[in-house]
């Protein structure tokens, strides 16, 4: 027997998040990649109305940006992109050097891959120093109301707080330099390395201030993809932890909440982010995509942080629909003693049908 539910889908996924009483487990899909692979009806009907033929609560993931970032040195920047070779280049001019980055198209995955950082040497990395020097940010409160104005109450909007989307460290590995060869760096020229960290951060915390102060946001998130294949988590507590508690206190001055996305490595780090703050972590997967189930994971935090996932990505893929309805319940199941919302975990793969998002949504509101 399926009971009546009592909640709209912003009061239920509010409660599961702050572990207040819910008429059901909160179901939240991540739809990212395959949303662009369904068929042509599908998309035409819009993710929101998607959304609710498959029984799910919007959780619209950066759904809002309340700051934009510009620069005071934009008359003396010369952006420029063309193609070579199959590659995307993209190279920067500015007054104390010129920077160029390369890219890999995937049409397959509908995304790219960086092939060449665009920092490579001490010189790169003071000519984007100067770029952060002259950065600026502003409010961009009116469209975030356009956006609460868009989806209403219809499920919860998480704001993205700083614009460059992650922390300072995390930026460095992913876009700007790479794992490799930020090590090597900061050992051939620490000072220059530090300089530039030191400056995003401050960056950073100039955008969160901003952000936090944003009427009708109470929720944000960053896309942050912590994991221990890129650092140890000796290294992120000092580069990464440190800046996300300070954005925690900013947002905990205001009464609001960080939710952490870190959709990879993350076992021996979700205890770390805990102690620095955030109030939930999102897309936290189990193997194979991650390195820690639900179950040891709710164990390590208890009930001081909420997770946001726990359907492994290839195994949404691949379990056929008897076996995906018990894999579902144990993730519920793992996932209790704490705040839990339901999710496919980070994304989804291209050919997971709209009949397994709807089996999920069957399985939360008849446990």
């Amino acid at each position: 027997m399926i009971a009546p539910e009592q909640m709209t889908s912003n009061e239920r996924i509010v409660a599961a998040l702050e572990g207040q009483p819910v008429d059901r487990v909160p179901w939240c899909p991540f739809l990212a990649y395959v949303w662009e692979n369904f068929p042509q009806d599908i998309q035409e009907m819009g993710q929101g109305e998607f959304l609710k033929r498959v029984g799910a609560e919007p959780l619209w993931r950066g759904g809002a940006s309340p700051v934009t970032c510009g620069s005071t040195a934009d008359d003396e920047i010369e952006t420029t992109g063309w193609e070579h070779d199959g590659l995307q280049i993209g190279q920067t001019v500015t007054p104390v050097g010129t920077i160029r980055s390369a890219r890999m198209p995937s049409p397959e995955g509908n995304t790219s891959f960086l092939v060449e950082h665009p920092l490579k040497t001490e010189e790169d990395f003071k000519v984007w120093t100067w770029i952060e020097e002259h950065a600026v940010f502003e409010p961009n409160y009116a469209d975030v109301q356009k956006a609460i104005d868009a989806f209403g109450s219809d499920g919860l909007i998480l704001g993205m707080l700083v614009p460059r989307g992650k922390s300072a460290y995390q930026d460095m590995v992913e876009h700007l330099v790479g794992t490799e060869e930020l090590i090597y760096a900061g050992v051939d020229f620490p000072d220059t390395v530090h300089t530039l960290w030191q400056q995003m951060v401050a960056n950073g915390l100039k955008a969160a201030e901003i952000a936090a102060d944003c009427p009708g946001l109470d929720y944000y998130i960053t896309w942050e993809d912590s994991g221990t294949q890129n650092y140890s988590p000796d290294q992120y507590d000092r580069f990464i932890g440190s800046e996300i508690g300070q954005w925690c206190d900013i947002l905990a001055a205001r009464g609001k909440k960080y939710i952490q996305h870190a959709c990879g490595n993350v076992r021996a780090l979700v205890g770390r982010m805990a102690d620095h703050g955030a109030f939930a972590i999102e897309s936290i997967s189990p193997p194979p995509t991650g390195d820690v189930t639900i179950a040891e994971a709710r164990a390590i935090i208890g009930d001081r942080m909420g997770i946001i996932g726990g359907i492994e990505p290839t195994e949404f893929l691949n379990l056929s629909m008897q076996e995906l309805e018990p894999y579902v319940r144990q993730v519920i199941q793992d996932a209790s003693g704490g705040p839990f919302v339901l999710a496919n975990s980070d994304s989804c793969p291209p050919g997971v049908t709209m009949e397994k998002f709807k089996l999920v949504g069957d399985i939360v509101r008849d446990p």
